[in-house]
């Protein structure tokens, strides 16, 4: 099996300079919204948004479709908005109107119409403009609203901030870009609601991050949580049973931030695919990339395809091959975050924050 291919960063310390600046103005911006200077527009019913401070994958959709169910469960009426990363349309995208799809990926991006395709009963909207795509989810119904990836979009206020860390690597290697992955600096954790370490089945979430999050927003619940294999299911969304595939060779194929979960969530169900394809995260899959993986697939004798959920709404229709898809499940360890959370949607503990406190 080839290993996932990771791209270098080419820091120096001539580019200190460029960190300091982008902090700068992303410190800048908080600021000009906790005061009010920009405002952040309301709508007439809660927002939770679930985000994160790193470039990479935290496990933000498996988590924001957690949250859809289980909000169906409490009779809740939820609808996700997206921006829908990378699609080729511009403005307010209705892709589900809580039956399925109704747009390609190409229109209203791979992961909302993942999320539409395993979501039943949920509205789901892509739009750049998140207050736009409320107004549409409003009107299909929706009576609270979950935005996805939403941390650093201020311009929509919130009821709750849910922030989402990796217990393996919380703050991305504590600089910002082009020395580290964080999508803004440190001082972003103290408008977090809520904090969730995600993955702690591969680590533990780190003393020193614990104490961060502690100096810098001690009022903030710090939860945690694990992304559990939900299974494999084929093209017409029925279970595919581990020794129909384990015995077959197969290829996997990934398009995601952190390739190497993708790799881990695999070998925690005993797969291992012959080779391991990883593009870069929402990749489009040209004609010259489905060659490469047809004949590697021809090399190793493989039969299947094993691919992230929205990788399979690029990919299927389009090889020879079977596409199987790999989900993955939420599970949060401590018994009292729903209830926190439905306290912080009825307005039980104060005054929804919307950015960063100067």
């Amino acid at each position: 099996m080839t290993a996932p291919r990771v791209t270098r960063g080419l820091w120096t310390p001539a580019l200190a300079p460029l960190s300091v600046l982008y902090g700068a103005a992303l410190e800048t911006r908080a600021r000009l919204y906790a005061t009010g200077r920009l405002a952040s527009a309301r709508v007439s019913c809660p927002v939770v948004s679930v985000g994160n401070l790193t470039f990479g994958g935290t496990g933000k959709t498996p988590f924001v479709e957690f949250l859809a169910r289980r909000l169906r469960f409490e009779g809740k009426r939820p609808a996700i908005l997206s921006r829908g990363y990378r699609r080729e349309s511009k403005g307010v995208v209705v892709v589900s109107r809580g039956d399925g799809p109704v747009v390609g990926p190409e229109v209203g991006g791979d992961e909302p119409v993942a999320m539409a395709r395993r979501l039943p009963g949920v509205p789901v909207v892509a739009a750049e403009r998140r207050v736009e795509g409320a107004r549409a989810a409003l009107e299909l119904g929706a009576d609270l609203l979950l935005l996805d990836d939403g941390y650093q979009h201020l311009a929509l206020a919130r009821d709750v901030n849910i922030l989402l860390l990796d217990a393996a690597d919380p703050f991305g290697g504590g600089g910002l870009p082009p020395a580290g992955r964080l999508r803004e600096p440190l001082s972003a954790l103290s408008r977090a609601d809520v904090v969730v370490f995600t993955r702690v089945n591969r680590a533990d979430p780190p003393a020193e991050a614990r104490e961060e999050i502690a100096r810098r927003n001690p009022d903030a619940p710090v939860f945690t949580a694990r992304l559990k294999s939900a299974g494999l299911w084929d093209e017409s969304g029925s279970p595919v049973g581990l020794p129909r595939l384990a015995a077959r060779r197969f290829i996997g194929v990934c398009g995601i931030a952190n390739p190497a979960g993708f790799a881990a969530s695999l070998a925690e169900l005993e797969l291992r695919p012959e080779e391991l394809f990883a593009f870069p995260d929402h990749h489009r899959y040209g004609r010259r990339d489905l060659e490469r993986i047809r004949r590697a697939a021809d090399r190793t004798g493989s039969a299947w395809i094993v691919t992230t959920e929205k990788d399979a709404v690029k990919l299927e229709g389009r090889t020879l091959l079977p596409v199987v898809t790999l989900r993955l499940d939420v599970e949060v360890a401590e018994p009292g975050f729903f209830p926190h959370l439905l306290s912080r949607i009825a307005g039980e503990t104060g005054t929804p924050r919307t950015a960063s406190r100067p």
